[in-house]
């Protein structure tokens, strides 16, 4: 399991592999794998109005192995040193009310190019299935930093969560 996690922040940080397969398109979602890996991953990718600042979220699953993985990237946090952890509020929001049950999640990040990366990983059942059951249920993803709102991401993932599901399950592979 370390091995796909490893594997799979190298594929995000990397950006689209040789060996990547693309197996479902969602909405704005892109559910991919690297057979034979049981892991696999859904991103999204968000722009602002003026295109000037651009956001992806990702998320890793290994359902039989038992990982998870959220990573989200932004070209605008340009403040940041190349390298290091950032303390991050995680909240959903479904309707009116939000959740912010998750509390803060130490992040490591680092820059590629310039763009941000910060990664979270789960290894306990529990979380990964509570993070991709969020995934699917919520409307909108919001990062905190301190009391400051720093992302608030549309979500309409139901499906695409799905889909990723039943991508881990077939080891990538269309059934």
């Amino acid at each position: 399991m370390r091995g796909w996690m490893l594997g799979a922040c190298a594929l995000v940080a990397a950006g689209p592999a040789q060996s990547e397969e693309i197996y479902a398109k969602i909405g704005r979602w892109e559910i991919s794998a690297e057979p034979p890996s049981p892991g696999c991953m859904m991103s999204a990718a968000y722009a602002s109005k003026d295109g000037k600042k651009l956001e992806t979220l990702t998320v890793g699953y290994a359902g039989d192995k038992v990982g998870g993985l959220l990573v989200w990237s932004n070209d605008w946090m340009t403040y940041l040193p190349a390298e290091g952890d950032l303390e991050l509020g995680l909240a959903f929001k479904k309707g009116s009310s939000a959740d912010q049950s998750w509390g803060s999640r130490n992040f490591h990040y680092h820059k590629v190019n310039d763009t941000y990366i910060f990664k979270l990983v789960f290894t306990k059942a529990e979380e990964v299935q509570r993070l991709v059951r969020d995934i699917a249920d919520s409307e909108r993803l919001g990062l905190l930093l301190g009391p400051a709102l720093t992302a608030n991401l549309p979500l309409d993932a139901a499906a695409a969560v799905e889909k990723l599901r039943e991508c881990s399950v077939n080891g990538g592979r269309a059934p």
